[in-house]
């Protein structure tokens, strides 16, 4: 088991890499579904003025509490910034103020990443009772179905993420999953039980 384990997430890992990479660098549908700023410079001033630090932002933020705020204060901020909220303009966004991470860096983590997730498939795939080729290919490709579900709907709802953006990273993880099932199912699989017997 350790061995299909081992090789289940170099190799899933590797063919999932490999799969972001024609995704993202060689596909339109990434960038299709990413809208621009009129004025993309005047955006970065304002956020540059205005973020005292990088992370996770809001605007409005109904939840931001001010040293010395009262009860009553604090409960009127929210309601305020609920209202704005809802009447708009809504922004939930992560901000970089020290720019975006380094390429070289960022493949890296994305390489190991791909190999825990392939791993971690691998043992969920090796639980399952599914025999045949295709059985298990599928019981791959609902997994990723899944957590897709969990991971993006969520954001669809209550973020606002657009329905184009969340159906491509739909696609992009199903597909990308469904190459990774191939090879785990073909690579990564227990003895059968006369051969254990």
């Amino acid at each position: 088991m350790q061995k299909s384990l081992a090789l289940g997430g170099v190799l899933g890992g590797l063919v999932l890499f490999v799969w972001g990479v024609v995704s993202y660098m060689v596909l339109p549908w990434h960038t299709a579904v990413l809208s621009k700023f009129a004025d993309e410079a005047a955006v970065a001033r304002a956020l540059t003025a205005n973020t005292l630090a990088s992370g996770m932002h809001i605007l409005p933020n109904p939840h931001k509490v001010e040293p010395g705020m009262t009860e009553a204060h604090r409960q009127a901020a929210e309601e305020d910034g609920v209202k704005r909220m809802m009447q708009g303009p809504f922004m939930f966004a992560s901000v970089g103020l020290t720019g975006a991470r380094d390429m070289g860096q960022a493949m890296g983590l994305n390489v190991l990443g791909n190999i825990l997730s392939a791993t971690l498939v691998t043992w969920l795939l090796l639980q399952t009772s599914a025999r045949s080729y295709w059985g298990r290919v599928g019981f791959v490709v609902v997994l990723a179905f899944t957590t897709c579900t969990i991971a993006y709907v969520p954001y669809w709802i209550w973020w606002n993420f657009s329905t184009g953006f969340t159906l491509v990273e739909f696609a992009d993880h199903v597909i990308g999953w469904f190459l990774v099932g191939l090879v785990l199912t073909k690579f990564a699989t227990l003895p059968s039980p006369l051969a254990r017997s």
